[in-house]
């Protein structure tokens, strides 16, 4: 005689239930007589870390940057759906920047409280000089500790900020320099091609 399907239906809920229970006490019991498996790294007091590796090579974690492979093009910058990632910096040397391949950076930082860890600031990079790294915690204490130096594998400090005053009014210097620098060289092979000009006329005029 078959039950009623309330009755079979609560029956049944009973059973899942006992399943899940019998399910999850099996995993308690294995991680209480293989200790080594245990996944959770830090709980209270305790600290044991795995032997077996859980992250794995491709996992979407906190970014890091290899700097003196980065041309400071601004393409993961211009590529970041959410606007996160933050760079200055110039192609002329200025005192205190960091060096990557042809530029110096004052600023390379990306706020992890709106990063969505989506890697399209990894894709595009021509030089596959940022990466999402196997670091996950981002737990803080405030909301600015969030904000990480990619030049420092920091969180972007107060004194960061007051040297990245002081950096901009560098590079506004420098480039100026520079543009000038370039101007009076371009100046200067300009008359000696003229004046080369001038004597192979003159040449020609006495022969």
């Amino acid at each position: 005689m078959a039950l009623p399907t309330a009755l079979s239906d609560y029956v049944k809920k009973i059973g899942d239930s006992a399943k899940a229970i019998v399910v999850g006490m099996g995993v308690t019991w294995r991680y209480m007589v293989r200790p080594k498996e245990i996944i959770t790294i830090e709980y209270g007091s305790k600290n044991r870390a795995p032997t077996k590796r859980y992250i794995p090579d491709r996992h979407r974690g906190i970014h890091y940057l290899e700097t003196e492979k980065c041309i400071h093009c601004h393409i993961c910058e211009k590529a970041c759906p959410v606007d996160c990632i933050e760079m200055d910096g110039s192609r002329e040397a200025f005192e205190g920047s960091w060096q990557g391949d042809g530029t110096f950076m004052s600023r390379f930082t990306l706020d992890l409280n709106k990063c969505i860890f989506c890697n399209l600031c990894c894709e595009p990079c021509p030089k596959e000089c940022i990466h999402m790294g196997q670091e996950f915690d981002v737990a803080s204490y405030s909301r600015a500790n969030g904000v990480k130096n990619l030049l420092t594998d920091l969180p972007w400090s107060v004194d960061d900020r007051a040297r990245e005053s002081e950096a901009l009014e560098l590079i506004a210097v420098v480039e100026v320099e520079a543009k000038e620098r370039k101007k009076r060289e371009r100046e200067a092979k300009k008359a000696a091609k003229e004046a080369e000009k001038k004597d192979n006329d003159g040449d020609k005029a006495g022969s």
